[in-house]
């Protein structure tokens, strides 16, 4: 004979408290000591607005820095420049200015990174996007770009961006999170009866 084992009878399962179960606390809410990041939820129309956000910013931070070449080194303004892929160039002073004014607009965009999209996971994506767009815009009005040269001098701008931009949202996503404040007067304790 074997002995019967006897198991007992499953509780159902706890409910989980009402605290547990709340939204995460809205941005505005936090203390300014730092941001609370909690589960990621898909929003279209915020997504929509930072792709339009850095995009804009791209193009206006790329055509500020080369618009300020060209006044400095006396050749014609011209926005047609920012989509011709044979203007990339290391063999001309305007090429030399249009290639530095990207790299400087990846330095911009990278600190930009960190209050538009203000995660590193999130880096990547958003760089790539507007890198892009700004393919898709320089096919269209120039055809595709063949030049190594435009190869090489995009690459390092979306890289520093990146990376860059990845470093600046770490260190704002790391920032502690100042819960509490000192107290201003004495703290109370509690009396025998109250315990």
């Amino acid at each position: 004979l074997q002995p019967v084992l006897h198991t007992p009878p499953r509780k159902p399962p706890a409910r989980l408290p009402e605290w547990a179960s709340a939204p995460a606390v809205p941005a505005a809410a936090m203390p300014a000591g730092g941001k609370f990041y909690g589960a990621d939820t898909f929003n279209p129309c915020l997504i929509t607005t930072q792709i339009v956000v850095m995009q804009s910013s791209f193009w206006l931070c790329l055509g500020t820095f080369v618009s300020m070449a060209d006044l400095f080194l006396g050749e014609a303004q011209s926005a047609g420049q920012l989509f011709e892929p044979e203007a990339y160039t290391w063999s001309t002073t305007r090429g030399v200015a249009l290639s530095v004014a990207l790299w400087a607009t990846s330095l911009v965009m990278a600190v930009e990174l960190r209050f538009v999209v203000e995660r590193a996971k999130k880096c990547l994506d958003f760089v790539f996007t507007y890198h892009i767009f700004h393919l898709l815009a320089t096919y269209v009005a120039s055809g595709f770009p063949s030049y190594f040269e435009w190869w090489a001098i995009q690459f390092p701008a979306l890289l520093v961006a990146v990376l860059l931009g990845e470093y600046l949202c770490m260190m704002g996503e790391t920032k502690a999170i100042t819960l509490s404040t000192k107290p201003t007067g004495k703290a109370e304790r509690p009396s025998f009866d109250e315990i």
